[in-house]
């Protein structure tokens, strides 16, 4: 296929996103269109209306190898734009509708559990500020400890929830292969790795310039690493 995707590919890919959310049974997305693009702001649950206070300052990436789902929108990286065709597109649609749908409440659970070193922290502040008099002012060993362990408490975080999402990503992958077939996603993966469609920002690792992203766990696993998942998972017992 050339760069360019075609109004009636534009539609399959919509149907079958359609058919994905019937089997699925989810009940939160709608679409009615496609789009492409490489970021999507945030939007009101239900609904198509940016959050007013985000609108222009927080935004979601659309990450390559992944579909984002909005109330009314199917969102598909620009960069994969005419490179793959409707049919690839299923698996790729059925393991991002599984994370961001049949996997959400393991998602939310996970944001409370890698936010636990931020709590611990604020916890203590709490106590510092508890302790505290106007006559003895604030605990100097108290303070320190609570600024030590500050910046500490956002790295552990920070790592925990890219670490977390790839973990649920991989796994996500697993159950859109039961459902369509594990040789359909790894082909569609595989001819993603032809084309040279890699996401720079997927794995464990740190990158300078990544943007601000709406969300806490933004950890992605690699091409390879989601190949190697489908192989690992596939093999008897």
């Amino acid at each position: 296929m050339d760069s360019s995707t075609s109004v009636a590919d534009e539609q399959r890919i919509l149907r079958i996103a359609k058919e994905l959310i019937e089997q699925l049974g989810i009940s939160i997305f709608r679409p009615v269109s496609v789009s492409w693009g490489e970021y999507v702001q945030l939007t009101l649950h239900d609904s198509e209306n940016i959050l007013p206070e985000m609108a222009g300052s927080i935004k979601r990436d659309v990450p390559i190898g992944w579909c984002v789902f909005t109330w009314d929108r199917v969102l598909l990286p620009t960069a994969m734009k005419g490179k793959l065709d409707p049919e690839e597109w299923r698996p790729l649609l059925a393991s991002s509708l599984i994370y961001e749908a049949k996997l959400r409440i393991k998602r939310y659970l996970g944001t409370i559990l890698v936010s636990t070193p931020i709590i611990i922290d604020a916890l203590g502040w709490w106590e510092l500020f508890a302790v505290s008099t106007p006559a003895s002012g604030i605990p100097a060993l108290l303070l320190i400890l609570d600024i030590a362990w500050l910046f500490p408490a956002f790295f552990i975080s920070g790592f925990l929830s890219k670490w977390f999402s790839r973990r649920l990503r991989l796994e996500a992958d697993r159950l859109a292969a039961e459902r369509v077939g594990r040789e359909t996603l790894e082909r569609a993966l595989g001819r993603m790795k032809a084309l040279g469609l890699v996401d720079l920002y997927a794995g464990l690792t740190w990158r300078r310039g990544y943007p601000f992203s709406s969300e806490l766990m933004n950890g992605r696993p690699t091409l390879t690493e989601r190949i190697a998942n489908l192989n690992r998972n596939s093999k008897p017992l």
